[in-house]
C-alpha cells in the first residue's frame, strides 16, 4: 500500500470523530465546504463501533431498573 497524505488526512479526521469532537467541528477542522465528505473521510474502528452498541446496552438496562422500580411501588388496583 503506498502512503499518501489522504492516509493521514483520513486517519486524523476518524481520530476526532471517535474523540467525541462533534461532525461540524471536524468539517471546518478538515477544511470540507460539505459534510457529505467529512461523512465519507470518518473511518470508525470496529472496537468504536462496538462500544457505541455497548452503551446503548447499558442505557437500556438502567432504563429497565428504573421501570422497575417505578411500578414496584406501585399497589394494585
Amino acid at each position: 500500500m503506498d502512503v499518501t497524505w489522504h492516509i493521514f488526512r483520513h486517519t486524523y479526521i476518524s481520530r476526532l470523530v471517535m474523540a467525541g469532537v462533534d461532525i461540524g467541528t471536524v468539517q471546518e477542522l478538515a477544511g470540507h465546504k460539505d459534510i457529505k465528505m467529512t461523512m465519507r473521510s470518518a473511518h470508525l474502528a470496529p472496537a468504536h463501533k462496538l462500544a457505541a452498541v455497548d452503551r446503548l446496552v447499558k442505557y437500556r438496562k438502567e432504563q429497565e431498573k428504573a421501570e422497575a422500580k417505578t411500578t414496584s411501588g406501585l399497589s394494585p388496583v
